[in-house]
């Protein structure tokens, strides 16, 4: 018997490969070419307009006002190419973009206000100098099949934000950067098909995928309140149903008996104030005390990088 064959056969069973039933690196049915004047024309229709099945030819679009932007508001675009174009100083406002490819297209000083993008692909597109809410991308690519391309549109718009000092775009782009590396990771492990790479690639793919659930992968401070008041209950409780052979003893009195008692020496241990008129009396009991003062040292300190950063940014 073949165990590393039952264990191939098992693992394609358990992950098979999927991909996106879109291909969004091709619009084969897009054949009608227009250039700058032929794009501004059907802009002239105003807010409202849908302009769809355009390949767009010259390698530069720029503002017709310049030196102001050119506005771009409450259009609709819809399977268009705009693949290896330089777009200089649009605005664009509340626009959807449908099923559009952007394949080495580089926006330089563009504005993105309540924009939405769906099904787009932004392979190797840059971002300089723009104005870009990254929760505007959120539903620009399928999950499967395009992960390296997630990945590199979110270090593009956290390049750009760090750039523009954009510390709240910064966040949000890292957040979803993070998360398409996870996407990344498991994409990986599947396709590879071999069971010791994806046993390999699990405790890592387990320990991203438990920082971003508990803190949001550092990014998310409301998250990390919430994963640090949930611990502090749950070790509380631990504490207080281990009191007796943990050893916790009230200075001059007996083993504690109250939640209120165990909250309190749990904050105590995990912010490492160390009053001592709670102390471990047993072994096991100081073992587990130096272990939840170092867990609680690590917690709070980042819980209070985050609070400080956030607050100054």
């Amino acid at each position: 018997m073949d165990v590393r064959q039952i264990l191939t056969d098992l693992t394609a069973r358990l992950f098979p490969v999927r991909g996106s039933t879109e291909n969004l690196f091709i619009l084969p049915d897009v054949t009608n070419k227009v250039d700058q004047a032929g794009l501004t024309g059907l802009l002239s229709n105003g807010a409202g307009a849908q302009i769809g099945a355009i390949v767009y030819e010259p390698d530069k679009l720029t503002s017709n006002f310049e030196p102001q932007h050119h506005r771009v508001k409450q259009v609709l675009f819809s399977n268009s190419i705009f693949s290896y174009t330089i777009i200089q100083r649009f605005d664009f406002d509340s626009c959807t973009f449908d099923r559009c490819l952007f394949i080495g297209t580089i926006f330089q000083d563009c504005r993105f206000r309540k924009c939405k993008f769906l099904n787009c692909n932004f392979f190797r597109s840059e971002f300089l100098s723009c104005f870009a809410d990254p929760s505007q991308f959120d539903e620009c690519l399928p999950r499967k099949g395009y992960e390296n391309v997630g990945v590199h549109l979110f270090q593009e718009l956290l390049r750009n934000s760090r750039l523009q000092v954009q510390p709240d775009f910064a966040d949000e782009a890292q957040f979803r950067f993070r998360r398409w590396q996870r996407y990344q990771l498991w994409a990986e492990m599947v396709n590879s098909r071999s069971p010791s790479v994806f046993l390999r690639g699990l405790p890592r793919y387990t320990a991203k995928l438990l920082f971003s659930g508990l803190t949001g992968s550092g990014m998310r401070l409301s998250r990390l309140l919430f994963s640090a008041a949930v611990g502090l209950l749950f070790v509380s409780t631990i504490n207080l149903w281990l009191a007796q052979p943990f050893g916790l003893k009230v200075s001059g009195g007996g083993i504690i008996k109250s939640f209120d008692q165990a909250l309190y020496v749990t904050v105590v241990i995990m912010t490492t104030l160390g009053f001592g008129d709670i102390t471990p009396t047993e072994s096991l009991g100081r073992l587990a005390v130096s272990f939840e003062a170092l867990i609680g040292f690590t917690v709070f300190a980042f819980l209070a990088s985050t609070l400080y950063r956030r607050l100054s940014s």
